[in-house]
């Protein structure tokens, strides 16, 4: 909303000066985006948030800036134009899809000039001038907030009828381009042709230009639900949509048509019909708050006569009983639902900055839920990592369920919502291989993804944690085969095992999903908890994807550990040195750590696969292990020569027993 400070000053009984303006309007919730100084005046352009749709009016932000400063809104009356001219016309209206539904004839007499001030206020909002007729209405809409339009009167005939197609329409709107609309869209159509669509555009059939003589004025309040959206479907977005999509004062649209009326009887002079009328009787929406409540809510207490007195500046109707407010609303606001928005009316006006501040009182808290704790302790660690969390449905296509080789023990739905929605999921991978699909099919080169949910089988359901991760060879950060993948995917899982005390035996073997040559089942000492591994190669082929590397894991199979006291960070540096090894295919990455374990002395903190490769340069018999060694002593620091007998001391006991050979 765009306007001149001049244009606004019309409706406010005092005056205000220019930064006065501009910081409450901001506190008010209305956002200045902009203001510049034009001569004069003041231009403001407001950031309005969706809510406030009785503010995209001049007489809305009036009443707001008015309510804050103890001032009178001033409002000009419009008096009904004499109504001279003796014309029919027939209305017929779905009042569910429209509450009010004004119409007048008005014959004009001269030929008119838009003026200045018009053209002023037109500009400063950049609406472009069309013609007078249209000039007039533009300009009302931005004073009062309801969208008016003017049909040229010859071109329609003497029946209006405001309703829904039914069949498909193709049309021609204002904007020169044709639209084929749906039996979504709310039309005005007269006996034989569709002549607008109902608070977004007129059609070119109805059109008014310098040669009309008589036009039908049309105000309307058209339900948010029967406009909302349909204008973005059709690739645009009207001044009147926008304001009938956040919904119009249902009680405006008569005074409207008599401001517009008294306009055109000065620019044109002309005969009025009377002014063809179809509404029912509208519900002002009641709220009943008490004293006590707006109090906790604000944490202070604000005199009741106060509170009475800047409601009433908003035009909310106040009757007190016993202990209690019973509040009618104003019927421009259609965003006031519940207790808690008149506790934001009262807050806003009275200005957030003027509230006292208050210490909080600390309320002792119970122990958190261990599996919200593991929850939260996954989510940490693998966002952390460079993971991103996803959310998916519940429900999955089982024929897709059993192509991954998943047990055939998945609930049926007995009315499912769609056919690739038809059972409840038993594991979280098909999920995770929909989101990679959909991705790697737009381009992405690098993907690493985690989600965290139950699923289900016919005996049990239970909480699951899985995740995804994919790098394109191709892309500058692919370190080396599809092995480098899994073991950086292991190293996160290692991660999350280590912040639980969890050492887990990792064991290959395979799921049906994965590849039977790189993938392992976890367990937790003898106890299956989940697995890890690269896609299989049918999947792979027949889903048209590359290798990718994934895990799943059960939360509820794992306890979090006791921690009876923080551990204290450690005093000493620590060592870390990486050894690559050329070993049999055949040997087990887990096997080899265990060794190494085994020969690194007490100080030996942890060992990690950083790497795996088997290609160009290496025998065919043998693969390349890169691990990554960690010392710290917890009363001293180690000296390099240390550290050097303990890597000799890994290396030959690797030798003996894996036949292993330090590569160079």
């Amino acid at each position: 909303m765009q306007f001149y400070k001049s244009d606004l000053l019309q409706y406010i009984s005092g005056s205000i000066s220019d930064t006065n303006l501009l910081e409450q309007l901001t506190e008010l919730g209305l956002e200045v985006d902009q203001s510049k100084k034009e001569k004069n005046d003041l231009l403001i352009k407001l950031d309005l948030t969706p809510n406030r749709g009785d503010c995209f009016s001049l007489i809305g932000i009036a009443r707001d800036v008015c309510a804050v400063n103890n001032l009178k809104l001033k409002l000009p009356k419009f008096k009904k134009q004499q109504q001279n001219l003796d014309s029919k016309k027939t209305i017929s209206v779905d009042k569910i899809a429209c509450s009010s539904y004004l119409g007048q004839i008005i014959k004009l007499k001269n030929k008119g000039k838009t003026p200045q001030y018009i053209k002023k206020t037109l500009k400063a909002a950049d609406i472009g001038q069309v013609n007078p007729i249209v000039d007039i209405t533009n300009y009302v809409m931005l004073h009062t907030g309801q969208p008016l339009h003017a049909f040229d009167n010859k071109k329609i005939g003497k029946k209006i009828y405001v309703k829904f197609p039914s069949k498909r329409t193709k049309l021609k709107l204002l904007d020169g381009a044709s639209h084929e609309v749906t039996k979504d869209f709310l039309t005005i159509s007269d006996e034989k042709n569709v002549i607008a669509l109902a608070g977004i555009m007129g059609c070119a059939n109805s059109e008014v230009d310098e040669t009309t003589q008589e036009i039908f004025l049309e105000s309307a309040c058209f339900e948010p639900a029967s406009i909302r959206g349909n204008a973005r479907k059709l690739g645009f977005q009207s001044e009147a949509s926008l304001r009938f999509e956040r919904g119009v004062d249902k009680e405006i649209q008569e005074y409207a048509i008599n401001f517009a009326g008294q306009l055109y009887a000065e620019i044109f002079g002309g005969d009025f019909s009377k002014i063809f009328k179809q509404s029912k009787n509208h519900k002002a929406k009641k709220i009943s708050i008490s004293k006590e409540f707006i109090d906790s809510r604000l944490g202070t207490e604000i005199p009741s006569a106060k509170v009475i007195k800047l409601l009433k500046a908003l035009e909310f109707k106040v009757e007190s009983k016993r202990n209690l407010m019973e509040l009618t609303c104003p019927s421009h606001r259609y965003d006031i639902e519940i207790k808690e928005d008149i506790i934001e009316e009262i807050a806003r006006i009275i200005g957030y900055d003027n509230l006292p501040s208050k210490r909080l009182k600390l309320l002792a808290s119970s122990p958190e839920d261990p599996s919200i704790e593991k929850e939260k302790l996954s989510k940490d660690i693998f966002v952390n990592a460079g993971f991103n969390e996803v959310i998916n449905y519940a429900f999955v296509d089982s024929s897709f369920v059993q192509m991954l080789g998943f047990n055939n023990d998945s609930i049926k739905l007995a009315n499912p919502m769609s056919s690739n929605q038809d059972v409840m999921r038993p594991s979280l991978i098909p999920g995770l291989l929909n989101n990679f699909e959909y991705n790697f099919n737009r381009g992405a080169q690098k993907f690493r993804i985690f989600e965290i949910g139950n699923v289900f089988t016919k005996e049990e359901s239970w909480k699951s944690l899985a995740g995804l991760l994919y790098f394109d060879k191709s892309s500058s950060d692919w370190s080396g085969s599809f092995q480098s993948s899994f073991y950086d995917l292991r190293k996160n899982l290692d991660m999350f095992f280590s912040r639980l005390n969890i050492e887990p035996v990792y064991t290959k073997t395979s799921a049906n999903h994965l590849h039977p040559g790189a993938s392992a089942v976890i367990k937790m000492k003898t106890k299956l908890i989940g697995n890890i591994g690269v896609l299989h190669p049918l999947i792979q082929k027949k889903l048209k994807l590359p290798e990718i590397v994934l895990f799943e894991i059960n939360l509820d199979s794992i306890k979090l550990p006791k921690i009876n006291a923080i551990a204290q960070p450690p005093k000493f540096p620590g060592s870390e040195r990486d050894l690559s090894f050329l070993v049999s295919k055949e040997i087990p990455a887990n096997d080899f750590i265990k060794e190494l374990k085994k020969a690194g002395g007490k100080n030996l903190r942890s060992v990690s696969v950083i790497d795996v490769y088997q290609g160009k340069g290496i025998d065919a018999s043998l693969k390349s292990m890169t691990f990554r060694l960690f010392w710290q002593a917890s009363d001293t620091t180690l000296e390099d020569k240390e550290v050097d007998k303990f890597v000799e001391d890994q290396i030959n006991h690797a030798a003996k027993i894996f036949k292993a050979k330090l590569r160079s």
